[in-house]
């Protein structure tokens, strides 16, 4: 079978019939950032490898990220260097294998009297921070040693005990797609990849071999397939897995963080701002994406069904307080806000007295038999922690480890084109005849894959419609993401593989029917299995809406 087929949706039924009773060097749980990943460094290393995931690519916190790539600034406080190297470091990395995914993004870090650190101390931080990514920045910081010049930069900000101020530089992501050009290209060196997975047993992970049953959630067919050496990369279900597998001691401690989506018009910052919440001196941020302004996150423990997360009255009017703080013309309300995501942090569980900030992010791995678990991190070190996973994993199968190839194997949007995303706009403008919105997005977003979406529109010009009449997503982009992104529900494509859950100010619920007509026949739905699609899409965003109850 062609490795392209198995991130076909069309083609699930025939990938399941391939890899039943199949032994592979490493069965990997989990679908999110870490376990593509890992199943991508490991496929470089030859090894053969499954992905099996209960929902969707970065179905959990690996969509639900502040979409950011950094170092981490505020870890220069609690002395975490090892930390901040890292995650400098990794973020360079990440632009080179992934610069249509990863990209520049101009902060401002106002600081006032009374705060926790001075102007000059803030200068010191961030030279410190430009030494520990060995100066990899797209640009050194620059501090602004007044009021005047911090306000010109960023005119809304609070003027009350404000001393000056920093702009630096960090970068922004799309966390669900970086996930999917991991399985993507994990998938295309021969892993593969199967979504509504939902494993119900391990076995034998202490023995000659490790039984992994799972489930079809669609078809409801119960399958096993055998692995030399198991990895356990759910995140937020970290323990529940652990438990399957008869490993009882509980190593995560989860803890909320929710974002809010307000229009621009709302809240028109320059930069993304990095700021402190009046309320408890946390920092959180305001940042421009899509359009768009974000504001998040909060960070509380969690103790229910990581499928059932959900945005309440407290977290909106937390976040909202923090912001008219810091921004008082913004005069935001919860009416305002339009879009919401919730995200569960599966931190390693360490003092349970501390308070949730407090938590470490570093990642830990552990090994049990044939089964290894990766647990904590941040989204900027994924790459790292995966090249160090898949070599705990392949040393506890047996296997020759090899080097990793991770750092410098382009992700598939970044093969074999140039780096000027704006001239590549510019092409795919001209030549597809689309607006230059749309054809930005092509670019920034598929870059080499464009090609491959635009094709749709040489047999039916209505597919360069706009999904949602105020966004940059095109109808073209639902079927290519059904036939070349492994997306099997209305869900799959309105949240993960579009954002338009996220950007549309309906969160496309005005699109969810068509989606549905259009990818159903793709998919040999019948009128049950629509519905239920529609459903799900709905419940997904009656989640995000509580807090307007």
């Amino acid at each position: 079978m062609e490795t392209e087929r198995y991130f076909d949706g069309r083609a699930r039924r025939l990938v399941l019939d391939e890899i039943a009773d199949q032994t592979f060097d490493l069965v990997i749980i989990g679908g999110g950032i870490n376990g593509a990943g890992v199943a991508h460094d490991a496929s470089l290393r030859g090894r053969k490898v499954l992905l099996l995931e209960q929902r969707d690519l970065a179905f959990g916190t690996s969509s639900r990220s502040s979409k950011l790539i950094h170092g981490g600034l505020r870890y220069l406080e609690s002395y975490q260097f090892r930390l901040v190297f890292e995650g400098t470091n990794e973020r360079a990395a990440l632009r080179k294998i992934a610069p249509h995914l990863v990209r520049p993004l101009l902060f401002a870090l106002p600081v006032y009297e009374g705060g926790r650190f001075p102007l000059w101390m803030m200068d010191v931080g961030l030279w410190m921070y430009d030494g520990l990514s060995l100066f990899k920045a797209e640009k050194k910081h620059i501090t602004l040693r007044s009021p005047k010049r911090i306000l010109e930069r960023e005119p809304l900000l609070n003027p009350e005990g404000l001393t000056g101020g920093i702009i630096y530089y960090d970068c922004m992501t799309d966390d669900a797609r970086m996930t999917l050009e991991n399985a993507l290209a994990a998938s295309q060196l021969g892993a593969p990849v199967i979504t509504r997975a939902q494993v119900t047993a391990i076995e034998g992970q202490n023995g000659e071999l490790a039984t992994v049953h799972f489930r079809d959630r669609l078809s409801g067919r119960e399958l096993k397939v055998f692995g030399k050496g198991v990895v356990n990369c759910t995140g937020a279900w970290t323990d529940h897995l652990r438990q399957m597998a008869q490993v009882e001691s509980a190593v995560i401690r989860p803890t909320k963080g929710v974002h809010v989506v307000v229009e621009r018009e709302k809240l028109h910052t320059h930069h993304a701002n990095a700021l402190v919440a009046p309320q408890d001196g946390r920092v959180f941020f305001a940042i421009p994406w899509s359009g768009r302004t974000v504001i998040g996150t909060t960070d509380t423990d969690w103790k229910g069904d990581p499928s059932e997360l959900s945005v309440t009255r407290a977290d909106v009017e937390y976040l909202l307080t923090a912001v008219n703080h810091n921004f008082p013309s913004a005069k935001l309300v919860p009416n305002d806000v339009f879009a919401t995501w919730a995200g569960l942090r599966p931190l390693i569980q360490v003092d349970q007295a501390a308070s949730e900030s407090e938590v470490p992010r570093e990642h830990q791995i552990y090994t049990d038999g044939r089964m290894v678990t990766v647990a904590g991190g941040k989204l900027t070190t994924y790459r790292r922690m995966a090249a160090e996973t898949a070599e705990a994993a392949l040393a506890a199968a047996g296997l020759p480890i090899g080097a990793s190839k991770s750092h410098k194997a382009l992700l598939p949007g970044a093969r074999g084109i140039s780096h000027d995303f704006d001239a590549l706009a510019e092409t795919i403008a001209k030549e597809a005849e689309l607006p230059a919105d749309i054809a930005a997005r092509l670019a920034n977003v598929y870059a080499a894959r464009a090609p491959q979406v635009l094709r749709y529109l040489k047999d039916d010009r209505k597919l360069a419609e706009r999904v949602a009449a105020d966004r940059d997503v095109i109808w073209a982009e639902v079927l290519h993401a059904v036939d070349h992104e492994l997306a099997l529900s209305v869900d799959d494509i309105l949240v993960r593989r579009t954002s338009l859950s996220l950007t549309a100010k309906d969160q496309a619920t005005g699109a969810a029917e068509r989606v549905a007509d259009l990818i159903g026949p793709r998919l040999g739905w019948g009128p049950g299995e629509r519905q239920a699609a529609l459903d799900e899409y709905a419940h997904s965003i009656a989640l995000s809406r509580a807090f307007r109850s």
